[in-house]
């Protein structure tokens, strides 16, 4: 017997319910403000959305008209941003509900609970992301280890800026400001690949030990070092991509 594979319809876990989304992440207009306590908006969203009350609900809350077909024909959709928005400044118990969740979710955000990071990390689904996250964190830590090393071994002033610079081209093949501008984000390593991420990490860790196993001292010595291990870093690189082809 031939068995019959069934497509599980996405949804976003808010609170304790269970909001549909559109294939491209959009929610449920009506179930998503029947969440929000907006019992009236739902119902037009649900039944009457064409009418001049759901307009008007539109118009008040700056909502941009996006239709999905959930299963019933053409509904109206809510974004993420939307819903949160609508979330802030409702004045319903569910809304106030969610307004306190936003407020300690911040304090914690702010405070860097790594508890917070592991729930956000854990919501998506997708193995890769997760891979790059992780990679991400090692990046930092052995950038952070390479500068302490510096420290150190007596480095100071614009050598800090220097050993980013110098790793940063050495993996990316341009300067940080070059990169942001041209993938479009605000940190660096927001816009790096997993595999740069990791040749970073690899790059800094490996001066970091050498460092620590050696007798460099001052600026000039640590930067010559830094080039070195870049060198072979590029070196063994170059080679492993010429193996795997």
């Amino acid at each position: 017997m031939t068995a019959i594979l069934k497509t599980v319809a996405p949804t976003l876990q808010i609170g304790s319910a269970r909001v549909p989304q559109s294939a491209d992440g959009r929610l449920h207009a009506a179930s998503a403000l029947a969440v929000l306590g907006l019992t009236q908006a739902a119902g037009w969203a649900r039944q009457d959305w064409e009418s001049p009350h759901w307009a008007a609900f539109e118009h008040t809350h700056q909502l941009s008209r996006v239709l999905s077909d959930f299963g019933a024909g053409p509904e109206p959709t809510l974004s993420v941003a939307e819903f949160v928005a609508l979330a802030a400044r409702s004045d319903t118990t569910p809304a106030r509900r969610i307004q306190r969740r936003m407020q300690q979710s911040y304090a914690r955000a702010l405070t860097g609970d790594i508890h917070l990071a592991a729930e956000i990390a854990e919501r998506n689904a997708e193995p890769l992301s997760r891979s790059w996250l992780h990679a991400r964190l090692e990046s930092q830590d052995a950038r952070r280890t390479l500068m302490s090393a510096a420290a150190r071994h007596g480095g100071h002033g614009p050598v800090f800026g220097q050993l980013g610079s110098v790793s940063n081209r050495s993996v990316l093949g341009k300067d940080s400001a070059t990169l942001r501008r041209e993938r479009g984000v605000k940190h660096t390593r927001d816009g790096l690949s997993t595999d740069e991420l990791r040749r970073l990490s690899y790059l800094d860790a490996a001066t970091a030990a050498a460092l620590e196993g050696g007798q460099i001292e001052g600026n000039d010595a640590i930067l010559e070092l830094h080039r070195k291990v870049a060198r072979r870093e590029r070196q063994t690189w170059a080679g492993g991509l010429e193996r795997a082809s």
